[in-house]
């Protein structure tokens, strides 16, 4: 039994350059191979299913077996077994439960199935995708975002493909009697006068008519002058002095009375401002204006205790950032939102406005996707995925090969990301250890910086 990709190169159905994405996409995001295959669209789910049904040396269970499951079929298996082992029983005939499963090679499973149904269980292969499908259909287990988005896709491509094979089926079969009939006429008519000469003795031309010309008098009736020009003028003549007499009072009364206060009350004796603190200056500063400087940051300790001397959650990501900057190349910040991260701060070598522009959904694949998910850090290279090679523009066009990121988590929430890349021994100078101090300590930070801001919001 080989491997699946060297199958799929074997058979020229995918190139290595594809294969090589898909396991640098399944190194970082998860998943089987034939789902980051289908991800990047190397290859269709029917030629995928072909090629799991090859390896595995099974049958394969399409997408047409998975959709047409009775109930009495589906209630043989239990709900839990169903779920852990991810298998779905799609048919049964007599004695035999015809069952999908994803690991054809799990005889645990297969045996704890047989004995739970009581029935000869015959192995299927269906590919990840298709599997998840069923089990949220017919066993009500949620899929991941991520899988839920590929099936869509799926089904989507399909039912339109089909569609399209429909009308042209129906074009074919329209198109056939009218073939035929085409057939039994290809020869014309013949014509039995074409020898015959045939005379048409036409009657003479009629004269033309005179031409008609109007008649004078016929436009006097036409235009009668009198009506329009008498009555109408004489009746409003008399309205029209009225509105200029009028209309010039009001103007005159209402000048003097509007000016004349606006004028004689200024406002000028009452103290205009009261005394500040730092941070509210800092908070109403103009966005152009200079941020208050930072104090040397020589350790952690010195770092945790600039932490607890602010309440300024942007004060407390320059800090963040001014001591990780010591030793890496580059190192930025991300907010982390309900369906997207977004740049938040930055510095070091980098194109700033491009990287105010960054934006990721957690809708595709990227490390962002899988820190949210419940990863604790990610160092390495960044794989090159459409997320990642938006980011490597603003870092000057090069995917890293020496970076690190790490979640900020509020209460279990990530609400942040920390980005570094660029330490002076490549990925041996990366200290993961002091990396998590860090990101530890600035959720505290943030944390303590949010109820701050709450409290201030409930007093006022």
């Amino acid at each position: 039994m080989g491997k699946l990709g060297q199958l799929l190169v074997s058979r020229g159905w995918i190139t290595v350059q594809q294969l090589t994405r898909a396991l640098q996409n399944q190194s970082v995001v998860g998943g089987r191979l034939g789902t980051c295959l289908i991800e990047i669209d190397a290859l269709p789910e029917d030629t995928l299913l072909k090629g799991l049904s090859e390896q595995m040396g099974v049958p394969a269970a399409g997408i047409d077996d998975l959709r047409r499951i009775t109930a009495d079929v589906l209630a043989l298996l239990p709900d839990k077994i169903a779920r852990r082992c991810r298998a779905i029983p799609f048919r049964l005939e007599g004695s035999r439960l015809d069952l999908a499963v994803m690991d054809p090679r799990n005889l645990a499973c297969q045996d704890e199935i047989a004995f739970a149904t009581g029935k000869r269980v015959k192995i299927h292969v269906a590919h990840e995708l298709r599997i998840l499908e069923a089990l949220e259909r017919y066993y009500r287990e949620e899929s991941p975002s991520r899988f839920s988005l590929l099936v869509e896709r799926l089904n989507r491509a399909r039912f339109f493909w089909e569609r399209k094979a429909e009308t042209t089926e129906s074009a074919t079969t329209l198109a056939a009697p009218l073939q035929e009939l085409a057939g039994r006429v290809r020869t014309p008519p013949r014509d039995l006068f074409a020898s015959r000469e045939v005379k048409i003795q036409l009657p003479p031309p009629l004269p033309e008519p005179p031409p008609v010309r109007p008649a004078p008098e016929a436009r006097a009736p036409v235009a009668p002058a009198p009506v329009i020009a008498a009555p109408s003028p004489a009746r409003v003549a008399p309205v029209a002095p009225v509105a200029p007499k009028a209309s010039p009072a009001p103007p005159k009364a209402a000048a003097p009375v509007v000016e004349g206060p606006v004028v004689r009350t200024p406002p000028v004796t009452r103290p205009l401002t009261v005394p500040l603190t730092d941070e509210e200056k800092a908070a109403l500063a103009p966005v152009g204006a200079a941020a208050a400087p930072l104090p040397p940051l020589a350790t952690f300790e010195e770092l945790e205790a600039a932490f607890e001397a602010t309440w300024d959650r942007e004060r407390v990501g320059r800090l963040l950032l001014a001591f990780l900057c010591r030793d890496h190349r580059r190192a930025a910040l991300f907010q982390a939102g309900k369906d997207k991260v977004t740049a938040w701060m930055a510095q070091g070598e980098l194109d700033l406005g491009r990287f105010e522009l960054y934006a990721a959904g957690f809708d595709q694949p990227s490390v962002f996707l899988n820190l949210r998910q419940g990863t604790a850090f990610y160092v390495g290279a960044l794989p090159p995925m459409p997320a990642h090679r938006q980011l490597a523009a603003a870092w000057g066009g090069e995917l890293p090969r020496d970076c690190a990121l790490l979640p900020i988590k509020v209460r279990d929430r990530m609400v942040a990301v920390v980005y570094a890349d660029g330490p002076p021994k490549g990925l041996a100078g990366i200290d993961l250890q002091q990396l998590q101090r860090l990101t530890a300590s600035a959720a505290a930070a943030l944390q303590r910086c949010i109820l701050h801001k709450k409290k201030g919001e409930a007093g006022a």
